[in-house]
């Protein structure tokens, strides 16, 4: 009886039987956004350059810098670095690799305003910011300012090839509402309508 009960609980179960089907529908809808978007948007790669060529205005860098931002899993290890990095910026890789399960380096272009813990202050080439503790979970994080670009500049393909691609699956998204909503037009029964609205 128990392992009857157990292979039909959807049977015996309306919560249970209503969250399966969530999760099948969830499964379903995931498996054709897969199909109809993600994986064209990720594929098309004419499209892609057809899109970023047509909308290159679009795709430019605000102010930004090369920079690289530290994780810490700690605050004595953020202020170790940190102190370590202000004595010689250049070696940053080789010092944050001494704390290898404690750090993540991450060395990237970013908008000022992506870059964390600068508030008002304005980027320059060699400025370390100090470590800023989060105290949710007490980690720090600080960042070293490898060179600034001030003026805005144009994004490559490669460097705008995410927001492009972000932007293809919107229009894919719109043109197979569109084709969706041709197919299967919704009509409301206004007899029904007037019921339910009583």
């Amino acid at each position: 009886m128990y392992n009857y009960y157990k292979d039909h609980l959807e049977d015996f179960n309306e919560e249970f039987k209503a969250q399966m089907s969530e999760f099948k529908d969830g499964n379903l809808f995931f498996e054709i956004m897969q199909q109809e978007i993600w994986n064209k948007a990720q594929s098309d790669t004419a499209a892609l350059i057809d899109l970023y060529n047509k909308n290159k205005a679009t795709y430019l860098w605000k102010q930004s810098a090369d920079a690289v931002v530290f994780f810490c899993s700690d605050s004595i290890t953020a202020n170790a670095l940190y102190k370590s990095v202000k004595v010689t910026p250049a070696e940053w890789k080789k010092y944050s690799d001494l704390y290898a399960e404690k750090v993540i380096a991450d060395s990237s272009r970013y908008e000022w305003d992506q870059i964390p813990f600068l508030g008002k202050t304005t980027p320059a080439a060699g400025l370390i910011s100090p470590p800023i503790v989060n105290t949710n979970d007490n980690t720090a994080s600080f960042a070293y300012i490898i060179r600034t670009y001030p003026q805005p500049t144009q994004r490559s393909f490669n460097e705008a090839k995410g927001l492009v691609i972000n932007d293809y699956q919107e229009i894919l998204e719109k043109n197979w509402d569109e084709t969706l909503k041709k197919k299967y037009p919704v009509v409301i029964d206004k007899k029904v309508l007037a019921e339910i609205s009583k």
